[in-house]
């Protein structure tokens, strides 16, 4: 199976040709107006749900226009209408036509989606990872059936930034962190393992008053979900352990609604997926950075860089991940391997260096 990998640059520029397109199309004789819903579990401080609010939701209504129809968008972010655990549902139900689906709570619905979480300590490269998600989508077939059998349609990648850990109290070493819990969503808690911490479930909305209350010491995060929760203002300790991103999410469209739509809207949609995943991905690596060089210091947090060995202590330390998901995945039919080999091999490609690899 050979897997191809575009560069942010040629679907940009594959957009814009496909945009120029479009306004030179003549408007269709079945013009109409259609009335959407936009939807997330999460508030638009953060990057993947503030694209849809102002980058989706404006140029599809542009775009729209100039092919001949009318959108008109009701926007429910922040859980207005279903929370972090029920984006899948919430979007494949119908109560969003359009909306960011946290693939990282799906680990039995979406497992072939989950596989960066069964391979930490990979790479923080959140734009090569938003590459690889839509080529994993575009080349393995069972990835984008696991959409359509939720009822809906992928349109684009949603790739994180560095997962960290912050903490109440410094963390220096793997052994910091023994006997205490912290908040790690989904199936990153395994990422803890061998650690002597104990991972406690849970979503970007909670941890404040969660590690405020003492449910938890901390969590496992990404570097972009730290500020617009103010986590750091209860665990003030931002350590940088090496763990890498991944894919965490996706944009998705209710297949109802896509089927519903005229050719040229649902092609709209699927490259405003595309642009969406890169300007996602674009505005997550930025703000990772401003984050931990000004950020952060400046809001009083502490940043800690954890020893290289330390970090390869940890990754070392971790059970065979990848390898035991593999063999899940086998069991139910799914190529578990081939999704490890290529993600893998798409990272060396990048020019990134794993500090564990997976698939050796």
């Amino acid at each position: 199976m050979k897997f191809r990998f575009f560069s942010t640059t040629a679907l940009g520029i594959a957009a814009l040709a496909a945009g120029a397109l479009s306004v030179m199309s003549p408007a269709p004789a079945d013009a109409a107006d259609f009335k959407l819903t936009a939807s997330s579990s999460h508030p638009p401080v953060v990057p993947w749900v503030k694209t849809i609010q102002d980058f989706v939701v404006p140029e599809s209504v542009k775009r729209a226009k100039e092919l001949g129809h009318e959108i008109e968008w009701t926007e429910a972010y922040a859980g207005a209408l279903y929370n972090f655990q029920n984006t899948l549902e919430g979007v494949g139900d119908g109560l969003g036509d359009l909306g960011w689906v946290g693939t990282l709570w799906e680990p039995n619905k979406l497992p072939l989606q989950n596989v960066t979480f069964v391979m930490p300590f990979v790479t923080g490269n959140v734009k090569l990872a938003a590459d690889i998600q839509n080529a994993l989508h575009r080349d393995i077939p069972e990835m984008k059936q696991a959409f359509l059998d939720n009822n809906q349609v992928y349109l684009g990648p949603q790739t994180i930034d560095d997962y960290v850990v912050i903490s109440k109290t410094p963390i220096n070493s793997v052994a910091d962190m023994k006997g205490k819990k912290f908040y790690a969503p989904g199936a990153s808690a395994a990422w803890l393992e061998g650690t002597g911490a104990i991972g406690v479930n849970g979503g970007l909305p909670v941890y404040y008053n969660g590690i405020q209350t003492g449910v938890t010491h901390g969590a496992v995060v990404p570097v972009t979900g730290i500020i617009p929760f103010k986590l750091h203002e209860v665990a003030p300790y931002i350590v940088n352990v090496g763990m890498g991103g991944g894919m965490t999410g996706a944009l998705t469209m209710n297949k109802d609604t896509f089927d519903s739509l005229p050719p040229e809207l649902q092609q709209m949609f699927m490259d405003l997926g595309q642009e969406y995943g890169e300007l996602v991905a674009q505005r997550v690596a930025g703000f990772n950075k401003a984050s931990l060089t000004k950020l952060l210091p400046e809001g009083g947090a502490t940043v800690i860089n954890l020893p290289m060995e330390e970090q390869k202590k940890w990754a070392d330390g971790l059970p065979d991940l990848a390898g035991a998901w593999a063999e899940r995945m086998k069991e139910k039919g799914l190529p578990g391997e081939a999704v490890i080999k290529a993600y893998m091999d798409g990272v060396r490609a990048g020019g990134e260096t794993p500090i564990r690899n997976w698939d050796q």
